[in-house]
C-alpha cells in the first residue's frame, strides 16, 4: 500500500521532476532554500556556488526517500575553486522499483567583478524504465550570486532554460534566494522556487555554527515537505553530515554525506 502511495504522490507533486531528485545531505537539511551559500555539491545547487569555497572538496552521499528500502540514491561530486573561476564534477544515481536514472553534471564558474558571480552546469540525464529504451536529456542550468554588501548576497538559479520534457517530468524553473550571515555563527537564507509544471515554493532556513566542530541546519516551506534539519560534524577535513526531511504524507527521508577538504 504505502509503495502505492509513492507512485500517486511522486505524480500528483513532481517530486521526482528534475529540480527536487538531486539533493544532498546538507541541502536537504534546509530544504534547498540556500541557493546563495557555498556548496561543493555541485547537483541541484546554484552553479556559482563553488566560486565561494575555499578549499577543493571531495564528497559522497547516500539518500533514503520515504523509509523504502529500494527507493534510494548515491551522489558523488568533486569541486576545485580557484582563484577567479572554479570547476567541478558530479555523479548521482536514483533507484527506485523498474525506474533507474544517472545524472552526470559538468560544472564551470568565474568571478565577474568583485561583487558578481557566474556559473554553468551541463548535465545529462540518463533514466530508464523496466524494459524500455533509456533515455537520455541533456539539461543546461545558469546560476549568478550578487553580493549586494558585506555578507547579504542574492542568487538566481535558471533550471533547464526552456527545456520541458513532459514524459521524463523535467520543466524548466527559476529559483530566486538570497542570504544574510548574521554573525559568524548564524546564517539565515530563503528562496522563492517556481516553475512551469508546479506552482511557487517558499522555503526558509538558518545554519548555525555551534561550535568549531558542530553546526546545525533547518527550514521550513510553503508545501511538503515541510521540515528539513540536520547537523554536522567536523574532525579536522572531514565533514560528517546527517539530515532529513520530513514529508506530510509520506514520512522521512533520512540522507548522509561525508564531505573531504584539501
Amino acid at each position: 500500500m504505502k509503495v502505492w502511495w509513492i507512485f500517486v504522490v511522486l505524480e500528483f507533486f513532481g517530486i521526482h521532476s528534475y529540480a527536487q531528485q538531486f539533493q544532498s545531505a546538507d541541502t536537504r537539511a534546509i530544504l534547498g532554500a540556500g541557493i546563495a551559500l557555498n556548496s561543493a555539491n555541485i547537483i541541484d545547487e546554484n552553479p556559482a556556488s563553488t566560486l565561494k569555497l575555499s578549499n577543493k572538496h571531495i564528497s559522497i552521499g547516500q539518500l533514503n526517500d520515504f523509509g523504502i528500502a529500494n527507493l534510494n540514491s548515491f551522489q558523488f561530486a568533486i569541486a576545485i575553486p580557484l582563484a577567479h573561476q572554479s570547476y567541478g564534477l558530479a555523479f548521482h544515481q536514483n533507484n527506485f522499483e523498474d525506474l533507474t536514472s544517472q545524472r552526470f553534471c559538468l560544472n564551470a564558474a568565474v568571478l565577474i567583478n568583485e561583487n558578481i558571480r557566474f556559473g554553468l552546469n551541463l548535465n545529462a540525464v540518463r533514466s530508464k524504465f523496466g524494459n524500455e529504451q533509456a533515455s537520455i536529456n541533456f539539461i543546461p542550468e545558469i546560476g549568478f550570486i550578487y553580493e549586494r554588501k558585506r555578507n547579504l548576497y542574492w542568487a538566481v538559479h535558471l533550471l533547464n532554460l526552456g527545456i520541458n520534457d513532459k514524459k521524463n517530468q523535467i520543466s524548466s524553473a527559476v529559483r530566486i534566494g538570497l542570504n544574510q550571515q548574521i554573525n559568524e555563527q548564524i546564517s539565515l537564507c530563503a528562496a522563492l522556487y517556481m516553475s512551469k509544471s508546479q506552482a511557487y515554493l517558499l522555503k526558509a532556513g538558518l545554519v548555525y555554527e555551534l561550535n568549531s566542530k558542530m553546526s546545525i541546519r533547518a527550514a521550513i516551506a510553503s508545501s511538503s515537505p515541510f521540515i528539513g534539519y540536520g547537523l554536522a560534524y567536523k574532525k579536522k577535513r572531514i565533514v560528517y553530515w546527517l539530515s532529513n526531511n520530513h514529508h506530510f504524507f509520506l514520512g522521512n527521508s533520512p540522507a548522509i554525506k561525508i564531505n573531504y577538504a584539501f
